[in-house]
């Protein structure tokens, strides 16, 4: 959320004059021979579309603070007409901000450079309400087709000054030229805080008012990232501070300094709501879930299960309670800032120290702890410690233990608020996460060959099954990890143990009749490995981001095969190793053949959570050959001779 800085900022000699420029060589209407004779970006030759220019002025006054924005695009494929249907959004709240002077118009050129020039028409503007704090502006640029330039210009005007709006340098398709200038004048003091490594090391020092890019990359997705925007090339600005006229009668001038600070922020948050004062009514509860005589960390365990099986959360991410401690569990609903806090005020009545604590979920980007904005966070943690141990708890999942955060909550740290003073601490993930599966294959009995299959999972591996177990039932769940077309599922042999018990390794057991087995034939070809890892996720040459994991995988397949006395192996997988440096992880599998009998295993092993883009020809190879084995047929081939005698 945007926060306003009320002003009674003093403007005398250093009022600022009003004004936009524009960045060099680039007028409204105005396009150079490469422009019009573009037909590919020579960088991204598969790009749709390309940003020609994207430009901002930023004039900062005492009356507000308008954006001056220009932006021309090259329609390059037919992919790339969806380009021409803009939406501008706003905070729209209380009339703090406001989109004038839209001007737009659509160039096309024909075989001798001749242009025909369409402009937006007003009556095809149009403002809507996105929801109650924002509203855009929308609308469609006019005769758009292959070749076609769109240009368009329009003004932001705020009244936001606590932080400028973060100007980011790449978009979905390639950018050739990206700039953002700053004129601010010297009653105001802003922070700059440049991302990405192109602006850092064009502009090491902060000096400058105005940044140009050029040449850049789109943003594209790749798989195992939380957020591309941690990588886009991008400048923020927060304000420090401001002159007003000093109160009194000597009058004069007064800097006033509004960079607050992470303590302050703490007062301030823990001021704006009555959650932990109920201890009467959490010693009652308390004395409910236990029973005497735990220790500690049986205190804990319980009191979570307690929290996480009583309320169920909402899918609400809010900072700040609504609900008391009572309401909360009459209702078996709250967010998860309410379902946290609840899990602080229990724990602390059992004698264990316990605070609230903020992050922010990974998917939404990093934490910038030297920013100390409130509007970063967006999730509330318990943080325990006991016995010497650090853990943060986040009790708004039935399918996790007390130390298991989930995956969106492992972003590296959170802010720790004890009696109105914080600190930062490392949120780690659990590290013992497993899932160990075995095959057994019999195929002794020529007319009814089975395969026994079990499976022992623990940490994230067992709280993904659960909640899949929970909304599409066991079957379906079974089913997607074994080939139907081969295997059919005896559901009278299906076992579960632990599914409720979330604490326990989950243990699910079946016989799987194999529908598909010929043993009329000479040659036999089936795929033993279940469908637990079915495609390479790092497929491309080069990699643009980090690659984030998380967590650590441990994946272990132990398949046994027994044929009868006439049949033998005629090729299995080879047994092989592939490591990534430094001992963060490996893939191997091992294969003995004894001719009727079989035996295959195989580890897949990442021991680090994040991965920079230097490791990514080292994690492709390690994937690309973990799914050529896997994915390779086991040849059964009778043995005609021994048949015979």
């Amino acid at each position: 959320m945007k926060i306003l800085v009320k002003s009674y900022l003093l403007i005398t000699c250093l009022l600022l004059v009003g004004y936009c420029s524009h960045a060099k060589g680039i007028k409204y209407g105005k396009f150079s021979k490469d422009e019009i004779l573009l037909s590919e970006c020579s960088y991204e030759t598969d790009a749709v579309a390309v940003i020609l220019s994207k430009t901002c002025v930023v004039d900062v006054s005492y009356r507000s603070i308008i954006y001056h924005h220009h932006v021309r695009i090259k329609i390059l494929k037919e992919e790339g007409l969806d380009k021409a249907n803009v939406e501008l959004p706003y905070w729209r709240k209380d009339g703090l901000e406001k989109i004038t002077s839209v001007k737009g118009h659509t160039i096309n050129f024909d075989e001798n450079k001749g242009k025909e020039v369409t402009d937006l028409d007003g009556k095809s503007v149009f403002d809507v309400d996105l929801n109650e704090s924002y509203g855009a502006v929308r609308f469609g640029m006019p005769n758009v087709k292959v070749g076609s330039i769109i240009e368009y210009k329009y003004a932001l005007v705020s009244n936001f000054y606590s932080y400028l709006d973060t100007w980011y340098f790449q978009n979905d398709i390639p950018t050739l030229y990206s700039s953002i200038k700053a004129n601010i004048p010297d009653s105001f003091r802003y922070n700059q805080v440049s991302f990405g490594q192109r602006l850092r090391a064009k502009y090491p020092s902060v000096t400058s008012n105005e940044w140009i890019l050029t040449n850049l990359s789109s943003i594209k997705e790749e798989p195992y990232v939380n957020n591309y925007m941690d990588f886009v090339e991008q400048i923020r600005f927060q304000l420090t501070g401001y002159y007003k006229n000093a109160d009194g009668i000597a009058g004069g001038i007064e800097f006033v300094t509004v960079k607050s600070t992470w303590d302050k922020l703490a007062r301030e948050y823990l001021e704006a709501f009555d959650f932990f004062g109920r201890k009467a009514y959490a010693r009652k509860i308390v004395d409910q879930i236990l029973v005497g005589g735990e220790n500690n960390w049986e205190k804990l365990e319980k009191i979570y299960d307690y929290v996480r099986t009583h309320v169920k959360w909402d899918g609400e991410y809010r900072l700040y309670p609504k609900k008391t401690a009572p309401r909360i569990l009459e209702e078996k609903v709250a967010s998860n800032s309410e379902i946290n806090y609840l899990l602080v005020l229990l724990l602390r009545e059992a004698g264990i120290k316990a605070e609230p604590a903020l992050t922010r979920t990974n998917n939404l980007g990093l934490l910038q702890k030297s920013y100390p904005l409130m509007s970063q966070f967006n999730q509330a943690l318990a943080y325990v410690e006991i016995f010497g141990k650090k853990l943060f708890l986040n009790a708004t999942s039935l399918h996790r233990p007390y130390q298991l955060l989930g995956e969106k909550d492992l972003n590296y740290f959170a802010l720790v608020i004890e009696k109105n003073k914080v600190r930062w601490e490392k949120v780690l993930a659990f590290t013992k996460s497993r899932q160990h599966l075995v095959l057994n294959y019999d195929f002794t009995n020529k007319d009814e060959p089975s395969c026994m299959f079990k499976i022992i999972e623990s940490g994230y591996y067992a709280e993904k099954s659960r909640k899949s177990i929970k909304k599409y039932g066991l079957e379906e769940f079974l089913k997607a990890m074994v080939d139907e077309s081969e295997v059919e599922l005896n559901k009278d042999s299906v076992q579960i143990v632990n599914v409720d018990k979330v604490s326990k390794p989950l243990e699910i057991t079946c016989k799987l009749p194999m529908t598909d087995m010929d043993f009329e034939s000479d040659m036999i070809y089936f795929e033993p490995f279940p469908n637990v890892i079915t495609e390479n996720p790092f497929i491309k040459e080069d990699r643009q981001y980090r690659i984030d994991f998380n967590y650590y995988r441990y994946q272990s397949i132990l398949i046994n095969l027994k044929l009868p006395k006439d049949y033998r192996v005629e090729d299995a997988p080879k047994s092989k190793v592939i490591r990534l440096s430094n001992g963060f992880g490996k893939y191997l599998i091992t294969t003995q053949n004894q001719g009727n009998v079989l035996q295959m295993r195989t580890l897949f092993e990442i021991k680090k959570t994040q991965f920079s883009k230097e490791y990514y020809r080292e994690l492709r190879e390690l994937f690309t050959h973990m799914l050529s084995s896997i994915k390779q047929q086991v040849v059964i081939q009778k043995n005609n001779t021994l048949s015979e005698k």
